[in-house]
């Protein structure tokens, strides 16, 4: 027994033995099957990186595809988002199949029956070990066309970004029933790595170039000079001229003296210095020394260009030649001016003639004034009804023109001298009006309601005339029927930033018709009987001309028997010492 055992020994450890060589020869195959692999993605990796052209580069991967998943067929495709979700898939690259096979699958779109298309629907990685068994193919029309091509098996893996967007899709097809190890599933997802890398940086190139060909077609259509400026401004890059300026090349440390009018240095310089410190555009009206060594305007406007931690780059910017432009503002500046002081003589002459013809026109209506009163003295004594009647129309006109006269007189004095301004209280103007108006308002029976006026700056007798005329219209224009009642109130306002304040004089007269809000400001004009009401028609123009010189605005609204509203805009301050 003893023999026989020591017999077998040696036959149980030979077959140890051949088995250890077996399993020693399986793991040395396998370990070079996975060292060819690895190689293989290896020298694809160096190829992405060294080569330039994306199409070679693309038949690469879908190569490398075949290899790695012992497939017989490997497609790769881009992906094309379309509005409201879905989208469809390009073929860019395929291994192993026809010219007509590479034509039919040119574009797989979100229904189409194939394994791209269940991996595009489900946005993750699809395998199909047999397009005969599975339930999503049985009913599909593309299933014949696969079979009757030879592909039996699939998988599909789609290609993402680094930050998630879809890029395309990688798929492997087999001519027999499979389904591949997980093995050398984690070995294409490494291909499919390097091909959405790929495809990303192909897209990206293809933008840049897009972008590019926009800005050349966009520099060719303009005139404008083009530029580039160092984060500090203290070297031009670059100057694509436009024929008003001198081009350059090569960057330049003494754009500022060859471009740059001296003169202007320090005003360009300041508003650098001030673009840089806030990281905001630069832009500025300046001369320059054009192509041609003539002087030439420019404005010049320039964005800062900034990285991720908000550092400026360089600067972009835009010089257009405002040369023409210029020089036309110029002549139509002097024109103006020219113009203006022509306006001026011509208004000061007006002002002249009108002092003159006034004082020349008071003295024969104060003689038919003092004949007329003379006359109508000695009719006293005669019954003729028709002279006494008479007389008193002589007398009612000659005092309607020496108002008139007056009228005129002032209206023509307001912007004749320069007046200091100072501050007003509104509420003491209208206690003086009031009492300037004392025996005519206790003729009538009138209340007027003020308080809480604000301060203003101002010229107290234009200010004084201005309420003094609205408070005494009101008066004149009251109804017989019922007591005159007068509000003045104020409120404050902003325009443009800037304090205002808006005053309103509102009154329960017999008002106007609302046609006339506009032009009852207009001089000379009278919306009533000047029989019955007296007055120049010059009341209201003045208050125009008082609120204008005040750099402020006055609007009417009236209503037939409903009572007038005036509403007086004006500036808390006027912003100057005196008023020209």
């Amino acid at each position: 027994m003893r023999q026989s055992h020591g017999l077998h020994l040696p036959q149980d450890s030979d077959h140890t033995e051949a088995k250890n060589g077996m399993v020693i020869s399986l793991s040395k195959e396998q370990l070079e099957t996975e060292l060819a692999d690895a190689r293989l993605l290896h020298r694809l990796s160096i190829e992405l990186i060294q080569e330039d052209g994306t199409v070679g580069l693309y038949k690469k991967i879908v190569e490398a595809a075949v290899a790695i998943m012992r497939s017989q067929y490997a497609s790769m495709q881009v992906f094309y988002p379309e509005p409201g979700g879905g989208g469809k898939l390009r073929l860019l690259a395929s291994s192993g199949f026809s010219p007509e096979a590479e034509q039919f699958w040119q574009w797989v779109y979100y229904h189409t029956g194939s394994s791209c298309g269940a991996a595009l629907r489900a946005q993750k990685r699809v395998i199909i070990p047999d397009f005969r068994l599975d339930e999503s193919m049985r009913t599909a029309p593309t299933l014949p066309v696969l079979l009757e091509a030879g592909i039996f098996a699939a998988q599909s893996t789609p290609l993402y970004s680094r930050t998630g967007k879809l890029l395309g899709m990688i798929s492997t097809h087999w001519n027999y029933p499979h389904k591949p190890p997980e093995r050398l599933l984690e070995l294409l997802d490494i291909i499919a790595r390097q091909a959405a890398d790929l495809i990303e940086r192909s897209q990206n190139a293809e933008a840049l170039k897009e972008s590019e060909e926009h800005f050349r077609a966009l520099m060719t259509a303009t005139n404008d000079a083009i530029y580039l400026m160092s984060p500090e401004w203290t070297e031009m890059y670059h100057l694509h001229g436009r024929d008003f300026l001198k081009d350059t090349g090569e960057p330049t440390g003494n754009w500022l003296q060859k471009y740059i009018l001296p003169e202007d240095h320090e005003k360009v310089l300041l508003a650098i210095r001030e673009a840089i410190q806030i990281k905001r555009p630069f832009q500025l009206e300046h001369r320059v020394v054009r192509a041609d060594d003539s002087l030439g305007w420019v404005f010049s406007r320039a964005v800062p260009i900034v990285d991720q931690d908000g550092n400026i780059k360089e600067w972009f910017g835009v010089a257009s030649d405002i040369t023409e432009k210029k020089l036309l503002w110029n002549n139509l500046e002097a024109i103006v001016h020219e113009r203006t002081s022509e306006l001026q003589q011509s208004n000061e002459d007006l002002q002249q003639f009108a002092h003159v013809a006034s004082h020349d026109l008071k003295e024969p209506v104060r003689k038919i004034r003092t004949y007329g009163l003379r006359l109508q003295k000695a009719l006293n004594h005669t019954t003729e009804e028709k002279a006494i009647e008479y007389t008193e129309k002589i007398l009612e006109s000659a005092d309607r023109m020496n108002t008139m006269i007056e009228g005129v007189l002032h209206y023509s004095s307001v912007d004749e001298t320069e007046q200091q301004v100072e501050l007003l209280d509104l509420n003491k103007i209208l206690s003086a009006i009031c009492n300037d108006l004392d025996l005519l308002i206790q003729q009538k029976e009138a209340r007027i309601a003020f308080e809480g006026l604000p301060v203003i700056e101002g010229v107290e007798v234009l200010i004084y005339q201005l309420f003094y005329n609205l408070i005494y219209n009101s008066l004149k224009f009251s109804r017989e029927e019922e007591k005159p009642m007068i509000s003045v109130s104020a409120i404050p306002v902003l325009i443009r930033g800037l304090p205002f304040v808006r005053i309103q004089v509102a009154d329960n007269g017999i008002g106007f018709d609302p046609a006339f809000n506009e032009q009852i400001f207009d001089t000379f004009i009278r919306l009533h009987s000047k029989i019955k009401y007296d007055g120049t028609g010059l009341g209201l123009s003045l208050c125009r001309k008082i609120v204008g010189r005040h750099k402020g605005e006055i609007c009417a609204d009236g209503i037939n028997n409903g009572g007038a509203k005036f509403t007086i805009t004006l500036p808390v301050r006027q912003g100057r010492t005196s008023l020209a």
